[in-house]
């Protein structure tokens, strides 16, 4: 009996198309603490940012769609601040590492400009 893998980029359906993507990426790795609609929280640590979302790793899937609260601190010696996204994918990548892909919401766009003000400042 062959053992099912989860199909990677580089191995899937989409292995050696262009990227999808209308925004660049830009490499961030920050520890975050996620919300998640209904009180569940957890670890996580961001991947990526552009300017409609962010990308982060965490132990468990969240369920797209969800609305969650990230609270993000650059730095230890650093306050932290939130940000109000939704869960736009959750995509299986290792045995307990899971990435999920994050959209900024509208309604939070103080949250945003920060993240992007720090996220800028450092590049």
């Amino acid at each position: 009996m062959q053992e099912h893998r989860p199909s990677s980029i580089l191995s899937g359906p989409f292995a050696g198309q262009p990227s999808r993507r209308l925004q660049p990426r830009n490499a961030l790795r920050w520890p975050v603490t996620i919300l998640v609609s209904g009180g569940n929280e957890r670890r996580g640590t961001t991947v990526d940012l552009s300017a409609e979302g962010l990308s982060l790793s965490t132990d468990r899937p969240i369920t797209p769609g969800s609305r969650c609260t990230l609270l993000l601190r650059p730095r230890p010696d650093e306050d932290g601040f939130k940000l109000e996204v939704k869960a736009v994918y959750s995509s299986y990548t290792a045995p307990g590492d899971f990435r999920i892909g994050m959209a900024f919401l509208p309604q939070d766009a103080e949250g945003r400009d920060r993240l992007r003000a720090i996220a800028t400042a450092r590049a």
